[in-house]
């Protein structure tokens, strides 16, 4: 798998996660070949340090798993930008200089981190391999693209920070990349088969490096004892849209207060996870009643999977997290539903069937044939 260098020296691997599931992947595959590599990660593109619970549940395996952890924050607002990323430019070079990664790790080629990285190897002549992460969704389905806004935003950006910049056309397809790293390499979208395909095993996540990941990040969200417990109990878990893709779909407030009375006479206990771009705490009000509670909305779901009971029910919609849960937990039953009248939701019914999601038109479908008393 390319994880040991020639000559029996270890490959030095530098992990560049901007996402909650790019962590879990870098500690998964850290962990894996522990024995083979040395190991770096910079979270990038982060709106805070200081209360980072990823950041700081990372910080606890600096000088083991990961020789060093660091972070780039992407905060700043217009003309601010430039002096930011310059910052943050500064400490990356300084990071290759002294670490000269072999292999770098991104769950977005179209990261400007991972690209200025990419391009120091080459004034370098340094050989360093591109990694793609699989990043959930958009290895499956891809993304719609405009020729136009592309050409545009590229001609931009080589303009402000180089000609070495690329704007691949979907995740993963830049030159930058040699493997990609993916749930599900047969189910990827063609542009990827030209790249070395590599298979991240399950049990990868099942390792006791990525258990103690997730009571590390547990114990930032105070998510212990009796909370735990809870979670632990949950019989179903409603995972609650982009409040901006809740817009587009019609009806939706409504439908889920329906579904949610309907859990409560069946007497189930039920977790709800709003989205993390989600202002509040409940702002849809379903949480009525000692039956229901509200998992923290910055707390990604990667990390509850390992505690949730065997044949839980997680139900949500389009996105990538009924996706990991198919993929890491295939004890846990995964429904996505999906308005056939709704063709933003529709779009996404064929990919989700063949990723083995159960698919489902209304929520009283699993009333009447999934959810077992």
């Amino acid at each position: 798998m390319m994880s040991t260098m020639k000559g029996g020296g270890k490959k030095k691997v530098l992990y560049l996660p901007s996402t909650p599931l790019n962590v879990l992947v870098a500690v998964a595959h850290a962990s894996a070949f522990s024995d083979e590599q040395v190991s770096q990660i910079v979270l990038i593109d982060q709106k805070t340090r200081e209360t980072n619970p990823y950041f700081n549940a990372l910080k606890q395996w600096e000088g083991a798993l990961f020789e060093r952890v660091e972070l780039t924050l992407g905060v700043a607002q217009g003309w601010q930008k430039i002096g930011e990323r310059k910052k943050n430019f500064t400490m990356l070079s300084t990071l290759f200089n002294q670490f000269k990664p072999d292999a770098i790790a991104v769950g977005s080629d179209r990261r400007v981190e991972f690209q200025y990285l990419m391009q120091l190897g080459q004034l370098s002549s340094t050989v360093v391999e591109g990694w793609y992460m699989d990043d959930g969704l958009y290895s499956y389905a891809g993304r719609k693209s405009s020729w136009l806004k592309d050409s545009v935003n590229a001609a931009l950006k080589k303009i402000i920070y180089g000609c070495w910049w690329q704007e691949p056309r979907l995740v993963g397809c830049s030159d930058w990349i040699e493997q990609v790293w993916l749930f599900q390499p047969d189910q990827s979208i063609s542009a990827l088969n030209h790249k070395m395909k590599q298979k991240l095993p399950v049990k990868w996540f099942a390792s006791s490096d990525v258990q103690a990941l997730s009571r590390a990040i547990f114990c930032e969200f105070n998510l212990v004892g009796q909370a735990l417990e809870q979670l632990q109990k949950t019989d179903v878990v409603m995972l609650i849209p982009h409040p901006n893709n809740i817009k587009k779909m019609h009806g939706y407030s409504e439908r889920i207060t329906g579904f949610m009375e309907k859990l409560k006479e069946r007497g189930k206990t039920v977790a709800i996870k709003y989205h993390p771009r989600t202002e509040g705490v409940d702002p849809l009000f379903l949480q009525k009643n000692e039956q229901f509670w509200v998992i923290p909305s910055h707390l990604a779901f990667e990390f509850v999977l390992p505690v949730l009971k065997s044949q839980a029910m997680v139900i949500g919609d389009v996105g990538t997290t009924l996706l990991t849960t198919k993929w890491l937990r295939s004890d846990i039953q995964s429904v996505a539903v999906l308005t056939e009248s709704n063709h933003f939701e529709s779009d996404f019914r064929a990919l989700f069937s063949s990723l083995g999601v159960t698919i489902l038109s209304d929520f009283n479908a699993i009333l009447d044939g999934y959810l077992h008393d």
